[in-house]
């Protein structure tokens, strides 16, 4: 008799591996959010950077880089900023009818021509700032963190600020394109941690040109002097180490 013969298939079999930061990670926006939160609240956030999915929507990226790069060209005329937005705006717009309204090809458009059409119902209250101090785009420095008690907290601004000779570095600006308006408590804490990351770099700033731009809201915020907001960080920052591998 004839012995049998097994024929052997090699399979590839795709399996899912849940992503896990094995060490306290946060963004500015979820760090910010989570000081001031109720419990349940502060539980899904830390699920969430703890367990974070493979997607992660950037949709106003586009506007973002324009104005950031548009900002460091330094234009006298204030208007050429706001009325190269405006044409750009509608070309993002144009661009993302050809695309489904359900894929980040047209929300990235989309979105972010909404954001450029914000900033120019902005323009009276960004002049000041223009005129007053020279930009530069920090889009690069994305991997910018503090390290707070093992924990590490996102601190990219999106733009250095300079004094009106553009000399020596005295601020910062970060935008916020969410349609969720920004509570003070969320911009007193983003702020604070952008300087407090600056100025571990030595750099000393001005208060008064350190700024959070709320584009939705239409509203700008600068650094303040909230002497609890050192205390309220540390205090966070310890829960969430605690706290980080419980969950």
């Amino acid at each position: 008799m004839k012995g049998h013969e097994h024929n052997i298939i090699d399979e590839d079999i795709e399996v899912k591996v849940k992503k896990v930061v094995e060490d306290p990670k946060l963004s500015l926006k979820m760090f910010s959010q989570y000081i001031g939160a109720k419990e349940n609240r502060k539980q899904r956030i830390l699920l969430g950077c703890k367990y974070p999915g493979d997607y992660i929507p950037k949709f106003y990226e586009m506007a973002r880089k324009l104005i950031c790069n548009l900002f460091s060209a330094g234009f006298e005329d204030h208007d050429l900023y706001f009325d190269e937005f405006k044409r750009q705006a509608k070309i993002l717009r144009d661009e993302a009818k050809g695309y489904p309204v359900n894929k980040d090809s047209y929300k990235n458009r989309a979105y972010s021509a909404n954001g450029l059409d914000e900033i120019c119902a902005m323009a009276t209250l960004l002049s000041p700032i223009l005129d007053s101090h020279v930009l530069e785009s920090n889009l690069s420095k994305r991997r910018d963190a503090i390290h707070k008690n093992g924990v590490r907290i996102g601190a990219m601004a999106d733009m250095l600020i300079s004094d009106n000779f553009g000399i020596a570095q005295e601020g910062f600006l970060k935008f916020n394109f969410t349609g969720k308006v920004l509570s003070k408590h969320e911009a007193d804490t983003m702020l604070y941690v952008l300087a407090e990351f600056f100025q571990k770099k030595g750099i000393v700033l001005n208060p008064k040109s350190c700024f959070l731009v709320d584009v939705y809201a239409r509203r700008i915020y600068t650094l303040s002097g909230s002497k609890d907001m050192a205390e309220n960080v540390d205090t966070a920052t310890l829960e969430i180490r605690k706290n980080w591998d419980l969950i």
